[in-house]
């Protein structure tokens, strides 16, 4: 069974909602009608969620490259500094 809050709610009865999470219902927060996020119940003895397997390979994150920038910005901050 699936629950939507919005954020004043949770917050105003927080406890009612995890009380709700714990007896396995998911709780989806909503933030101008928008989920933004969502409260599970635990799964397993330790509470721990389950490990997802990650969905590709860790060495696609080389070809991600830096933010467009024309300068350093590392270099430009600490000239900024020592000005």
């Amino acid at each position: 069974m699936t629950i939507k809050v919005n954020t004043a709610t949770l917050k105003q009865q927080l406890s009612h909602y995890l009380a709700l999470a714990r007896e396995g219902k998911d709780v989806l927060v909503t933030n101008h009608r928008r989920i933004i996020a969502r409260v599970l119940s635990e799964e397993g003895k330790d509470g721990r969620l389950p490990l997802r397997q990650p969905t590709k390979d860790a060495s696609v994150l080389q070809d991600v490259g830096g933010f467009g920038c024309a300068v350093d910005p590392v270099a430009d901050l600490i000239r900024e500094r020592g000005a």
